[in-house]
């Protein structure tokens, strides 16, 4: 279960960075942040967006 969750996270993060460009300048960072292989940024972007 905690490796499906995992999956989860991670597939979810990745989607969110292949998404367009943001309105807000601080979703455009943590999309840059993400692009570059930071999986914070990548975690923090798809909780963002999924909470919109």
């Amino acid at each position: 279960m905690k490796s499906f969750v995992l999956f989860a996270a991670v597939a979810a993060a990745l989607t969110a960075c292949s998404t367009p460009k943001f309105s807000s300048p601080e979703l455009n960072g943590l999309q840059t942040s993400c692009s570059a292989g930071d999986m914070t940024a990548c975690s923090e972007l798809a909780h963002r967006v999924k909470s919109q």
